[in-house]
């Protein structure tokens, strides 16, 4: 660039952009600064804004959050200054897209900001010769990061096969210890610290007893007690535990511990290629796993967690394997509905096709099914006068003691709640006309004495239940008889069925007397883990659910005859069956 003169109209106001990773000291803010402000008064600049990235990388922009700043205020245009200093192209970015590099710096040149380089050997006044050579110092800087990178991750790997730490925090109930050229111990680092000396090495040795315990305790509680890893979480937070670093023990950190190999006392390294800035998940061929100390879990209890933890791992369906298993559905059985979905065991509840494309019966779209209009409702308004409607309801208060949404919605010769509310204008307007009190509380105490029917409710009617006929506290014993009798009736046991039982005590009194249900459960021969209670729950509603789909598909065949005998203006035969087959 041509020399100006500062005597005739002044200096040109100018940012300077200074970037450094870690890569060589000549690339110090110092020493950029000293170089672009020798360059600005030669030339007539004057420095007079400065955006710095210290210890960011020039492979990509994400991680550089000056020279964001710096093209967002260009491109904003209220700037006050008319040029950019750069102490060299590689400055600018190794960006491994040499365009990427030439399109920043045409943006700036197009906002009448043009990028002058302070250290390159060739004007960057847009001519031919200066274009080739800025073009080939972007490849240049390019390949120079390729290479480094490649040599950086071919160290790292060997380093690892010998045992020395790549990086990063010890978990709990290791530490990185420092060793030196000859393997003499130097010291712990703790959390935050690196080693001094380049020459030295990391290596992991096994942390204090108290730690030791802790993880152990964790893995106990998820294998043996069966606990789920909230449950886990809740625990640790109850008891005091916390991680090292200090913060409270969350799903992700649990989860992590209990598939970390490091408890085996195996270091594995290279699970993602962290090459060039792209954190791509590597084969597990190409993991690096040595054995650098003695195991912390026994073998067997550590691949019981894993196989625990991969059973219970959600699976993450991709559209095309949801689209292939409505359409195995609807092969099997003629028809798609959301009842069919939940039981079905090759598919996700209905809920993930709700939140994945918007509703239920737009994913049955997606696969060419459209469900006759208003078949459900025509399906439930053809078996259901008014008075049925009310009498199922009747029913269920007989049968229960009392009514809920969750209750209706159980049933599986009802309606759902919902479908009373929409009948209804409200459930509370259906339990009005069915002659049924509106609130659970009243629905119990009138179950149990009309006449006491009101005033009786919440801690009174809780500590009624938990008493004999004379006045008396029910014993241990007693508690546990009902758990039996209702364990022999129905099968298992669940919060509602025990509150539903007017002649049983309340689950508030089986917590309060035995510290909490599970160990009740266990004192009857009923399954004592949270985990157990809810699989067992999961297998009776997918039994309920295959049930409520057959008699789906029954009425669904039925209602689909009917509109294709109506649109072909054919009266169907009083005696035409239900379903194929029927007499």
């Amino acid at each position: 660039m041509k020399k100006r003169s500062s005597t005739t109209s002044g200096p040109i106001p100018a940012a300077q952009y200074i970037r450094m990773s870690t890569e060589h000291q000549r690339f110090s803010p110092d020493n950029q600064k000293a170089v672009m402000a020798a360059y600005a008064a030669e030339h007539g600049f004057e420095v007079v804004a400065t955006y710095q990235d210290s210890g960011k990388s020039g492979l990509t922009l994400k991680g550089r959050p000056e020279l964001k700043r710096l093209l967002s205020d260009v491109l904003g245009g209220s700037i006050p200054f008319r040029a950019i200093l750069v102490l060299d192209v590689s400055r600018w970015g190794r960006f491994q897209d040499a365009d990427q590099s030439a399109h920043y710096e045409y943006m700036c040149r197009e906002a009448g900001v043009p990028v002058q380089y302070c250290s390159e050997a060739f004007a960057n006044d847009g001519g031919t010769m200066a274009s080739i050579v800025k073009h080939m110092k972007r490849v240049m800087a390019a390949e120079y990061s390729r290479d480094l990178s490649k040599r950086v991750a071919r160290a790292q790997r060997q380093q690892a096969k010998l045992g020395f730490k790549q990086g990063g925090q010890a978990v709990l109930g290791v530490r990185r210890q420092v060793v030196d050229e000859q393997g003499r111990v130097r010291m712990i680092l703790r959390d935050g610290q690196r080693k001094a000396l380049s020459t030295d090495k990391v290596v992991y040795v096994q942390g204090p007893a108290s730690e030791l315990a802790q993880v152990q305790r964790i893995f106990r509680m998820y294998v043996s007690d069966e606990l789920r890893i909230s449950e886990i979480c809740a625990q640790l937070a109850r008891q005091g535990a916390r991680q090292p670093n200090g913060r409270d023990w969350s799903y992700a950190t649990v989860r992590h511990l209990l598939r970390n190999e490091i408890y085996l006392g195996t270091y594995v390294f290279g699970r993602r290629r962290n090459n060039l800035g792209d954190r791509k998940p590597a084969p597990h061929t190409d993991w690096i796993r040595t054995s650098v100390l003695a195991p912390i879990i026994e073998p067997h209890i550590f691949a019981a967690a894993l196989d625990r933890a991969e059973r219970t791992t959600r699976r993450r369906y991709s559209d095309d394997q949801l689209f292939d298993g409505l359409r195995r559905l609807l092969a099997e059985t003629g028809l798609l509905t959301a009842e069919l979905v939940r039981a079905c065991h090759y598919l996700p509840i209905p809920e993930v096709l709700v939140k994945r494309f918007g509703s239920v019966a737009q994913a049955f779209r997606l696969v060419g099914y459209e469900r006759p209009a208003g078949w459900r409702q025509a399906a439930i308004v053809e078996r259901y006068t008014q008075d049925e409607a009310l009498d199922e309801l009747r029913r269920i208060y007989e049968q229960e003691g009392y009514l809920s949404r969750r209750g209706i919605d159980r049933d599986s010769g009802t309606p759902g709640a919902r479908y009373f509310a929409r009948r209804f204008g409200s459930l509370k307007a259906a339990y009005e006309l069915a002659g049924v009190p509106t609130t659970p509380g009243a629905q119990h105490v009138a179950r149990s004495d009309p006449r006491r029917a009101g005033p009786l409710t919440g801690r009174l009617r809780k500590q009624s239940r938990g008493r004999n006929p004379d006045g008396t506290l029910l014993t241990d014993e007693q508690f546990l008889d009902h758990l039996r009798r209702l364990l022999l009736e129905h099968g298992y046991l669940t919060d509602e069925l025990i509150d539903a039982d007017l002649t049983a005590p309340t689950t508030w009194l089986y917590r309060k007397r035995f510290g909490s249900l599970p160990i009740a459960y266990g004192r009857v021969g009923f399954f004592t883990s949270h985990s157990a209670i809810v699989q067992a729950a999961f297998d009776r509603r997918k039994a309920r659910d295959l049930a409520q789909g057959a008699e789906n598909v029954a009425i669904a065949r039925r209602v689909g005859v009917a509109a294709k005998a109506a649109a072909a203006k054919v009266v169907l035969p009083s005696w035409m069956p239900d379903e194929p087959g029927g007499a």
